[in-house]
């Protein structure tokens, strides 16, 4: 699968992270992993209502600007499977973290899982990134999360979080 040029790239970047920001300030209804756009973004997908709807709204915002998305987009581990060529990153495997770019996934590893749980967008670096020298910190747009990060929260936030916090990191743009 070959890689499109990089203006196209940011092209579909822009216009993903356009739509992303349109969907900040959806709340769930009752704090049950549910609401009208909530609902909509798990049926599209197949999944059951109520379920956890990171991968969900990461899903949804891809179709939306006709970008593809992993076939089990719900589960928030699909968006950056090892064997996946567009998995570019993998904390102390391969890739590195000045490969990361607006517009594409990262996800979250938790010990209490004992894998990924949380799926993000980039929105843009802390700071230029520079060779040999990583952003201090990116924001990124999540669904299903809280102001403080957490992975089962009530609604879509703009966050900033640290590049040690990133597990993986994948390209979903072409």
């Amino acid at each position: 699968m070959a890689q499109p040029s990089r203006a196209t790239q940011a092209a579909s970047a822009k216009r993903v992270l356009d739509w992303s920001t349109k969907q900040l300030g959806v709340r769930e209804l009752t704090g049950n992993n549910d609401g009208p756009e909530i609902d909509a973004w798990n049926r599209a997908l197949g999944i059951p209502l109520r379920s956890y709807w990171c991968g969900s709204y990461q899903a949804a915002g891809q179709r939306a600007c006709k970008l593809p998305y992993p076939a089990a987009a719900g589960g928030a581990r699909y968006w950056t499977v090892p064997s996946n060529p567009r998995t570019y990153y993998i904390a102390g495997v391969r890739g590195s973290l000045d490969s990361l770019k607006p517009g594409h996934q990262v996800t979250f590893y938790y010990r209490n899982l004992g894998r990924v749980g949380h799926v993000a967008r980039l929105v843009a670096a802390g700071r230029a990134v520079r060779k040999g020298r990583p952003a201090r910190v990116w924001y990124t747009n999540e669904g299903n999360t809280g102001t403080g990060g957490g992975r089962d929260g009530a609604g879509v936030h703009q966050l900033t979080r640290l590049p040690s916090e990133f597990y993986a990191a994948a390209n979903w743009l072409y």
